[in-house]
């Protein structure tokens, strides 16, 4: 059962990162990915609070999306790509929790590009 949620995890990831068309953005979108990875349990059931490592890296990544405007929005697309095929609403309820702001509002109808 491991093996069928890790393999349909990785389909998941590439479907996701096949949807850039730069190296540099697959590499940002991995690095997203990366960041948000620790927050997995969190993101997949609402009752189970973020760790201090769920929240070290929710901050790394808003960290990151105060870069450069090219790299926010960037950051803002991976973001809702990796969260929208989860539960948006506890992802930032997660940002929340963990006191950090991602720079960007999680909102499946927010144009990143207006960053």
């Amino acid at each position: 059962m491991a093996q069928i949620r890790v393999s349909g995890l990785a389909i998941l990831a590439m479907v996701v990162l096949s949807a850039y068309e730069t190296d540099a953005q697959l590499l940002l979108c991995a690095q997203v990915n990366i960041y948000l990875l620790p927050c997995r349990a969190s993101i997949l059931d609402s009752n189970i609070l973020p760790t201090s490592i769920c929240c070290s890296s929710l901050q790394a990544l808003a960290t990151l999306s105060l870069g450069p405007p090219d790299r926010r929005k960037e950051c803002c697309q991976c973001c809702k790509n990796y969260l929208l095929s989860l539960n948006i609403l506890v992802a930032l309820n997660l940002f929340n929790q963990c006191n950090c702001n991602p720079g960007f509002p999680f909102d499946p109808n927010f144009d990143c590009n207006s960053l």
